[in-house]
């Protein structure tokens, strides 16, 4: 077990780390033209949402911290619910409610609570759960 745990420490850990980058688009027409880079993971989701909210943020001129972080939470969940509902992006064959959990969680990453791969440990863990109830 602790050869394991070792392993898993040593290679596993940096592996998703550094596999996990996707830069925030820099401006609109960026976001437009790699669409697909920023739907393709919980993390390209959290990159565009981390810009988009920017934008909306400035647009609606807020002010209070929890405000933008609910804004940029706001837009993970429309952006994978949508996804889901236009069956796009990596969220295309989710149920809603798998949908919403992971906007949640990229909502998380956006906002700098959690890293990808925590997040990630803990929707499969969730998803676990829900998987182990149906059986």
């Amino acid at each position: 077990m602790k050869k394991f745990f070792m392993i898993f420490l040593v290679l596993i850990i940096p592996m998703a780390i550094i596999a996990q980058t996707v830069e925030p688009p820099e401006n609109i027409i960026e976001l437009i033209t790699n669409i697909n880079l920023y739907f393709g993971s919980l993390v390209g989701i959290a990159a565009a949402a981390t810009f988009v909210g920017a934008l909306l943020n400035g647009l609606l001129k807020v002010t209070k911290k929890f405000v933008k972080q609910l804004v940029v939470w706001l837009v993970c969940i429309v952006a994978l619910v949508g996804s889901n509902l236009l069956n796009f992006g990596y969220a295309k064959e989710f149920t809603l409610l798998t949908s919403l959990m992971h906007g949640l969680g990229a909502g998380l990453v956006a906002n700098g609570i959690f890293d990808v791969p925590i997040v990630n440990a803990i929707m499969n863990f969730i998803e676990g759960l829900f998987n182990k109830q149906s059986e």
